[in-house]
């Protein structure tokens, strides 16, 4: 009886260290066993990447590249830069990018604890004041720099599973009520892409 009551109290023993094995092995890979997985979307990361209708004459679009080195990227992530010819305003060129992630909570924590922590440089400004109607949450920040961009402007938002930033270069130390003018109109149409690309039915995630 002795020697059966041990071996009970030995399997209990090794369960307990298995299931704070899983728990710290799921803490660490930044997922848990019961967080719901993202659907199955009908669409692409590409898709949500700004296109020629969504900006202004003069500004020349890239083609959508994977984002090597980012450290926001996942197996899903993609980046569409452009370059502005005409002379109107400061913003000379910028990028969008679009990450996707294995569920809603990841990029949560994503966002918070490594895009915002990424982000410190960027200054609030109290210029911006456009809140996303559609975002979970969302971050808009300005930095000087040196070399042909005066100054830099970043707005990165989470959309269930998904991290969208859209950043500009300006020739200018400021930002000017036009070029902000510009950037939300970017930012609306990226909110209107994204809400519209949300509603579409979805299949249940794994």
């Amino acid at each position: 009886m002795l020697t059966e009551s041990r071996e009970r109290r030995s399997w209990k023993i090794v369960l307990v260290i298995l299931t704070v094995a899983v728990v710290l092995l799921s803490t660490a890979c930044g997922c848990w066993l019961w967080e719901p997985r993202a659907p199955q979307r009908p669409f692409t990361v590409q898709d949500l990447l700004m296109d020629q209708e969504i900006v202004p004459p003069g500004w020349e679009l890239s083609d959508p590249v994977f984002s090597v080195g980012d450290t926001l990227c996942t197996t899903e992530c993609y980046r569409r830069g452009f370059r502005v010819s005409s002379s109107e305003g400061s913003i000379r060129y910028g990028r969008h990018n679009v990450y996707r992630y294995l569920s809603a909570g990841i990029a949560q924590r994503t966002f918070d604890h490594v895009y915002l922590a990424m982000s410190r440089s960027l200054e609030p400004t109290s210029e911006w004041t456009y809140q996303s109607p559609v975002a979970e949450r969302s971050h808009f920040g300005c930095v000087r720099m040196g070399g042909p961009a005066n100054l830099f402007c970043e707005w990165g938002a989470q959309y269930e599973e998904f991290i969208v930033t859209f950043g500009v270069g300006l020739s200018s130390d400021e930002l000017s009520p036009a070029d902000r003018e510009h950037i939300e109109e970017i930012v609306r149409a990226i909110d209107a892409r994204m809400e519209h690309y949300l509603n579409e039915p979805t299949e249940e995630g794994d």
